[in-house]
């Protein structure tokens, strides 16, 4: 399974998150955490995915299913 940001992108515009930085405030994440998740560039540990789920309603299986939202 791999990573895609694609499931936490739009999760995040549909509660009105459009920028990263808005993003990193509802997740309580720093930014550079969040930037590399949106970007592709890392996937979220364990803190990470426990945080958006609880800020997007997104599980850990739906981000990394790979399949686009």
């Amino acid at each position: 399974m791999a990573y895609t940001p694609a499931h936490l992108i739009a999760a995040a515009q549909t509660h009105g998150d459009h920028t990263t930085a808005e993003i990193a405030r509802r997740l309580g994440v720093p930014y550079v955490s969040a930037y590399r998740w949106v970007t592709g560039r890392h996937a979220p540990g364990p803190e990470g995915l426990a945080a958006i789920e609880r800020a997007y309603g997104v599980t850990a299986a739906t981000i990394f299913t790979g399949e686009a939202p």
